[in-house]
């Protein structure tokens, strides 16, 4: 099987259809809830704000939004920003994240040459460390990731504000001496039994 030649070039307002599609794609991605089934979409309200946030991302100098294409057609894409690797760090990286191929397209090298144009877009702003982010419930984009060098940098959590905000209260009610504390371990000492080696009949 011979593969098709990739191009991955900044997008355009004309690509805003695909970018949608790719948007709605990674969203489901990230959302899938327990049982395993795909939404079926999103609202208009929704789509209309998703596709200002990508209008807004196609304004932005200092956004790069990418597209990876093979024979005329649209098979992922990708945001490109620089910032640095972490808070308290100013050491500036090249930041990929809304990392998406379709899933049509899976397995035509299409993540690499998004990858690769990360590298590249990293070089020609001489920047040494490139970041991507990745959903951790996704094992083939972790695996894919750390295939190519890639290791963790930070676990980031997430809660709703009104879900920290009533187990912060539910420890603020908690006696402090109810407070659960670990068991200590017992240590057991092997039995020495005395016998005629110790003098004893």
């Amino acid at each position: 099987m011979v593969r098709t030649a990739l191009d991955v070039r900044a997008a355009t307002i004309e690509d805003l259809p695909e970018l949608l599609a790719f948007g709605e794609e990674l969203r489901d991605q990230l959302l899938v809830p327990a049982d395993g089934t795909r939404s079926r979409g999103v609202s208009s309200a929704a789509r209309a704000g998703l596709e200002q946030r990508y209008r807004d991302a196609l304004a932005d100098p200092l956004r790069h939004l990418v597209v990876v294409t093979g024979e005329d057609e649209a098979l992922g894409m990708a945001l490109f920003t620089v910032a640095p690797a972490n808070a308290l760090l100013d050491l500036p990286a090249v930041h990929v994240s809304h990392a998406v191929v379709a899933d049509r397209h899976k397995r035509r090298g299409a993540g690499k040459a998004l990858v690769a144009a990360a590298v590249a877009f990293a070089e020609e702003r001489h920047l040494e460390q490139v970041v991507v982010s990745v959903h951790p419930g996704s094992r083939d984009a972790n695996r894919f990731f750390a295939r190519l060098g890639f290791a963790p940098l930070a676990v980031r959590r997430v809660a709703p504000v009104s879900l920290v905000r009533w187990r912060l209260a539910q420890l603020d009610t908690r006696p402090p001496d109810s407070v659960p504390r670990r068991p200590r371990r017992r240590v057991r000492l092997p039995h020495i039994a005395l016998g005629a080696a110790d003098g004893e009949s």
